[in-house]
């Protein structure tokens, strides 16, 4: 999750320009230099330093044309990569810690492109402990059919918070091929917008939830529900046979 409190890439790095403007453009002119604040620096140059650690072929990538500018490629590299970072909104410490995460996953020795390196850094519903975009689908068209029909069903409170985000009249309506691809888009939208906000899970107190023996069983597996009715019938067994032994005994006493 996003970290309210994190210094933003976008406060770090301003535009030379006439006015002295710090809004950053959507486009860079190759003539305009890019300023970097000591903050800013001190990232980027972390995340070159913590590449150079986990992919050992790091220095192919970035070695210099120059013997009298050893660091030539380097430093252009870091202004590239910090103009991508911009650009493609990578504005947390926590969203480049999702990139490290992948890396130390990556099956190379060599630096991925920058753009490989972003699209790490953007953390997956499964990164989140949220479920998959289909299975996030199949539970909120469940989760609706059950209050539908008035069904005891478990209140999830981020199941619930999707689903009042999606245009469910949008998703119910599609009758052909182009406004089904529609739907799902606009599903896929609106959950990664989901994921990605500032969402937190309400905190439950031990007693705000007191689940029923229906809610109960609606969690159980089938294989869970058929060992609980052995178990059931198990025990009547057992009550009937000692009911059977305490009415001979009984039976037994009385003839004495």
């Amino acid at each position: 999750m996003k970290s309210s409190n994190m210094k933003s890439m976008k406060d770090l790095v301003v535009k030379v320009g006439s006015r002295g403007s710090s809004k950053i453009p959507t486009e860079f002119k190759q003539a305009e230099q890019i300023v970097v604040d000591d903050f800013a620096k001190n990232v980027i140059n972390k995340v070159f330093k913590e590449l150079a650690l986990i992919l050992p072929a790091w220095q192919y990538a970035w070695k210099s044309d120059d013997p009298a500018n050893p660091d030539k490629i380097l430093n252009a590299a870091k202004q590239q990569w910090t103009k991508a970072f911009i650009e493609n909104n990578i504005c947390t410490v926590d969203q480049i810690s999702f990139g490290f995460a992948k890396a130390r996953k990556y099956e190379s020795d060599f630096v991925p492109s920058c753009g490989k390196f972003i699209s790490w850094c953007t953390p997956s519903p499964e990164d989140l402990g949220y479920p998959t975009e289909q299975r996030a689908l199949k539970d909120c068209i469940s989760y609706r059919n059950a209050k539908k029909m008035g069904m005891q069903t478990i209140e999830r409170p981020w199941l619930t918070e999707l689903c009042s985000r999606v245009d469910w009249f949008l998703m119910n309506s599609a009758s052909n091929q182009m406004e089904h691809k529609k739907a799902e888009a606009h599903f896929k939208a609106q959950y990664l917008d989901f994921i990605n906000s500032d969402y937190r899970e309400p905190v439950e107190s031990s007693h705000s939830r007191l689940e029923t023996s229906n809610i109960v069983k609606d969690r159980m597996s089938d294989e869970q529900l058929e060992d609980g009715r052995k178990r059931g019938l198990n025990c009547m067994s057992d009550v009937r046979k000692r009911l059977a032994k305490a009415n001979r005994n009984k039976q037994s006493n009385n003839k004495g």
